[in-house]
């Protein structure tokens, strides 16, 4: 049984938090995101047992233009690692850092996103997604992006979906599980 934790940092209403794809037996079981103030109380840690590594994005400053600066970069890398940690901890997990090039490449997010619905995921994983309303918002986010030429500055999707972050915590996961 190979049960991981992938956990993506990111910003959502609220502020700085991090998405969390749960795996069970290498499947994709559940999804949520967490935030600092419900760490040391969080339910999900209850709903991830047998957890066997942790792993978590890890950014980088690697000479690209990001649309974030400096100082949300270390916030960013300051809310996974805490909450990696805690969860690592917590179940004597293998924690694993991983570079946003490590994982993806020099690819954008909507074509990752793309390449993980079309290829790697089950309809089962899909329909826990969100189905077609998800796809929909991959392919408007990859048209907005080629269209700019991709832009970094940019906002490929929407600011209030919040999946965009689900599905790289998901892709992680998947990285990880060699899936």
């Amino acid at each position: 049984m190979i049960n991981i934790l992938a956990i993506d940092p990111g910003y959502a209403k609220g502020g700085k938090g991090c998405a969390c794809a749960f795996f069970r037996d290498g499947i994709l079981a559940r999804t949520w995101f967490e935030r600092h103030s419900t760490w040391c109380h969080s339910s999900a840690r209850a709903a991830t047992p047998g957890l066997r590594a942790v792993v978590w994005e890890k950014p980088q400053a690697d000479g690209r233009t990001y649309a974030a600066g400096p100082a949300v970069m270390i916030d960013l890398t300051d809310a996974g690692a805490s909450l990696a940690g805690l969860y690592a901890g917590y179940f004597g997990a293998q924690l694993v850092a991983l570079t946003p090039s490590a994982s993806k490449g020099n690819r954008p997010k909507p074509i990752c996103h793309r390449e993980l619905w079309t290829s790697v995921l089950t309809d089962t994983e899909r329909a826990l997604l969100g189905g077609d309303a998800t796809w929909r918002q991959i392919e408007k986010a990859c048209e907005k992006g080629a269209l700019s030429r991709w832009n970094p500055k940019l906002d490929w999707y929407p600011r209030t979906w919040l999946l965009h972050n689900i599905l790289d915590a998901l892709a992680l996961g998947c990285g990880y599980l060699g899936r």
